[in-house]
């Protein structure tokens, strides 16, 4: 049944994402709400923005008619808490999209958020040592505070990385399915009583939302006639960021407990960060090199990998391809070593690899764009 519940529901959320995106821009065209070039924006022209209402749409119809269909709701006010976090997110990119707030606005918001998940028990409770056997619960309150900073880290992280046609939704695509091949293949039908929200759950809210991120991709490909805006990133890195932690609690309780072809699962955590790993090395090598050249790691510029790719010629569509094959190929690689690794060395090389990473796109990258003379980054075509 669970093959058959996944299958309908990807389907549903595409259909619908499919079905109303096209009235939507043409409603968001007829009454100006558009995405206008210029400045650090590299599209030509206007583009109707704010297809994030239809990618909340397609998903939040999609998990309600699953849910009424299949689940009998024991815990009302857990469900509406969540969906309350959610829509509030939701309106704040609405209103970022149709009139710019303040950067302190939204952190403002991101805190209750991040404190409110952390109240629904959505937050890290554990993490392991030097080995597998090495178990160091977190205290309470460090859990809160660790759940507000990922989740701020990951809603901005995933904001910057929506820079280019088709690549913000390829990410979150990438880490989404990630998640849920976690949950197929390593929680399958097991019920955890104290973790928030079962993995029937968690599974038909992963599928749903890829499926309406597909649909949106059939309109935000090169050249995009829509884009996701502040409405989208905002809610789809309240997703990651709830899915995550949530199959870090998972991976909490079961490791030791389920394996894959003889192997057990030594990390609980720190396979999670690599499956959105790109967009928050990214976020924090752009940050860094601007506080090195004494800006605010808050002032927009177009240094990011993207920013780079295109001065290079590369179409968005392929780096958004080649984005991708990096974010797939770290998700993969994450995978693996959560059989091998415990958190604490699992980071490490986290850490490391960030360094490593910083250093390819200096040596490959930046130094090929001093070699040939980059011109002006605001004349380069799409």
């Amino acid at each position: 049944m669970n093959a058959g519940t996944y299958i309908m529901s990807f389907l549903l959320a595409l259909v619908v994402s499919l079905l109303l995106m096209p009235p939507f821009i043409k409603l968001m065209v007829k009454y100006r709400f558009l995405d206008k070039s210029g400045g650090r924006k590299i599209h030509k022209g206007y583009t109707a923005h704010m297809g994030g209402i239809i990618i909340f749409i397609s998903f939040a119809l999609t998990v309600a008619a699953m849910v009424f269909t299949y689940f009998k709701v024991t815990n009302v006010a857990l469900i509406v808490s969540l969906a309350v976090a959610i829509l509030i997110m939701v309106f704040v990119g609405i209103r970022d999209d149709m009139n710019d707030i303040s950067p302190w606005t939204k952190l403002c918001f991101e805190v209750i958020i991040g404190l409110l998940l952390a109240y629904m028990g959505i937050r890290v409770t554990a993490i392991t040592g030097f080995s597998a056997n090495q178990i160091i619960d977190i205290p309470e309150w460090i859990g809160y505070g660790a759940t507000v900073c990922f989740f701020i880290v990951v809603v901005n992280a995933y904001n910057l990385i929506d820079g280019i046609d088709g690549q913000a939704g390829m990410q979150a695509v990438n880490t989404f399915l990630f998640i849920f091949l976690f949950f197929i293949l390593q929680v399958g039908n097991t019920i955890i009583y104290n973790v928030p929200f079962s993995a029937l759950f968690i599974n038909i809210c992963l599928v749903s939302i890829v499926g309406a991120i597909v649909g949106f991709l059939k309109y935000n490909w090169q050249k995009a006639t829509i884009f996701m805006g502040d409405t989208g990133s905002l809610f789809i890195g309240t997703l990651i960021t709830i899915f995550s932690i949530l199959a870090m609690r998972y991976n909490a309780e079961i490791t030791g407990g389920t394996t894959i072809s003889g192997l057990t699962r030594k990390a609980y955590i720190a396979p999670f960060l690599g499956y959105f790993y790109l967009p928050m090395a990214d976020t924090l090598r752009v940050f860094i090199s601007r506080a090195r050249k004494g800006k605010s790691p808050f002032t927009a510029d177009e240094t990011h990998i993207h920013h780079y790719f295109i001065r290079l010629g590369y179409s968005h569509q392929r780096c958004t391809l080649t984005t991708f094959a990096i974010s797939l190929g770290i998700s993969i690689i994450s995978s693996v070593l959560a059989f091998f690794v415990a958190d604490i060395i699992f980071i490490l090389i986290i850490v490391a690899s960030w360094f490593l990473y910083v250093h390819l796109v200096h040596l490959f990258v930046v130094k090929k764009l001093k070699s040939i003379g980059e011109g002006s980054f605001y004349n380069l075509k799409k």
